[in-house]
C-alpha cells in the first residue's frame, strides 16, 4: 500500500491531502496568496508539508503546480498566477524538488497541476470502463486530452499513458497560445493569451464589470446569452478546440470550477463541435465533463507518483 501527501498548488488556494493506496483519508486547504507569497517559498512550503505530514509515514510527497514544469522534473518554470507581494512570481524558475527533497528527508515529484487532473480523469475512466474492454483500453492507451479552466486555463494531453511534456517541459501551455486579436496583459509577460479571454479571472472581469453583486452560477444560469458571457463561452470553446483538430483524441475532458454545474455546458459543447473540423475529429468525439470535487488534483498528484 502506498501512502502519499499530495498537493495540487493553485493561484487561489493550495491543497494537501494524504492518499493511501488512491483514496484520500485527510485533506487540509490553505490560501495560496497567505501561505507561501510572504518569504522564501520553499521554507514556506516545506514547513506547510512538514506540519500537516505529523508522524505520518510517506513513500512520496507529489505537488502540482500551474506551471510548466522543466525537463528536470524538478523546475518550476513560470507560474503567472502566483504573484508575491512584491510583484514577483514565486518559485519562478526554482528547482523545488531537491530543497524539498532535504528539508523533508522523502521522495518529492513536481508536475504541472493540469497532468494530474488528466491523470485523475484516466484512472476514473478506466475504473469506469473496465467491465467494456474497449473503453478501458481507450482510457489506459489512447489519446487524452484535458481543458481544465480555474484561475486560468489548464491542459494537458496524455499519450499512450505518458503525458506529452515537450524539449523543455513547456508543451500543452494552451492557455499561453495567441488568442487572435488579442491584446490584453497576460501575467506570463505576453499579450493576448488565450487565458486572457479563456478563464475564471476572464469570468471574474465579467462578473464585476457587468453583474456586480451576482454570483458566477447566477451569471451562468441566468445571462449565458448575453454577449459578455456569449464571448466567455466561445474563447473557451475555440481554445478547446484547437487541441481537439491537433490531437483528434479518443476522450476529451472538460473541468475546472469554472464549468460548475451552473455553466451553459450544453452550449460549450454545442460550441467546441462547431468549430471542430468534419467529419473527424468532430464525428464520435467523446467529451466528458469532469467529475472533479476539491481534492481531485491531490488525488491525481497521488497517482503520478505511484
Amino acid at each position: 500500500m502506498k501512502t502519499v501527501i499530495g498537493l495540487d498548488i493553485g493561484g487561489t488556494n493550495v491543497r494537501m491531502g494524504l492518499v493511501r493506496d488512491g483514496v484520500l483519508e485527510r485533506g487540509e486547504a490553505y490560501a495560496t496568496h497567505e501561505t507561501l507569497t510572504g518569504g522564501d517559498e520553499i521554507a514556506l512550503l516545506g514547513a506547510m508539508i512538514h506540519d500537516f505530514r505529523g508522524e505520518e509515514a510517506v513513500d512520496a510527497v507529489s505537488i502540482g503546480f500551474p506551471s510548466s514544469i522543466g525537463a528536470d522534473g524538478k523546475t518550476v518554470l513560470n507560474p503567472p498566477n502566483i504573484v508575491k507581494g512584491d510583484g514577483s512570481r514565486a518559485f519562478m524558475g526554482v528547482n523545488v524538488a531537491d530543497p524539498l527533497a532535504q528539508i523533508l528527508g522523502v521522495k518529492v515529484l513536481v508536475n504541472k497541476d493540469a497532468n494530474h487532473l488528466l491523470r485523475f480523469d484516466a484512472h476514473s475512466a478506466a475504473s469506469e470502463a473496465r467491465g467494456a474492454e474497449a473503453g478501458a483500453k481507450a482510457a489506459m492507451a489512447g489519446t487524452l486530452v484535458g481543458c481544465y479552466i480555474g484561475t486560468g486555463f489548464g491542459s494537458a494531453v496524455m499519450v499512450g499513458g505518458q503525458f506529452l511534456r515537450g524539449k523543455n517541459g513547456s508543451a500543452v501551455e494552451t492557455g499561453h497560445i495567441p488568442f487572435f486579436g488579442g491584446d490584453r496583459p497576460c501575467g506570463c509577460g505576453k499579450t493576448g493569451c488565450a487565458e486572457c479571454y479563456a478563464s475564471g479571472r476572464a469570468a471574474k472581469e465579467i462578473l464585476d464589470s457587468q453583474y456586480p453583486g451576482l454570483t458566477f452560477d447566477d451569471m451562468f444560469a441566468r445571462h449565458s446569452q448575453d454577449e459578455p458571457v456569449a464571448a466567455l463561452i466561445k474563447a473557451i470553446a475555440v481554445t478547446v478546440a484547437a487541441l481537439v483538430n491537433i490531437f483528434d483524441p479518443h476522450m476529451l475532458f472538460l473541468g475546472g470550477g469554472v464549468l460548475s454545474a451552473a455553466f451553459p455546458r450544453d452550449a460549450l459543447t454545442a460550441a467546441v463541435l462547431r468549430h471542430t473540423m468534419a467529419p473527424y475529429p468532430r464525428e464520435g468525439l467523446d467529451i466528458r465533463f469532469s467529475q472533479h470535487d476539491s481534492y481531485s488534483g491531490v488525488i491525481g498528484a497521488a497517482l503520478s507518483a505511484e
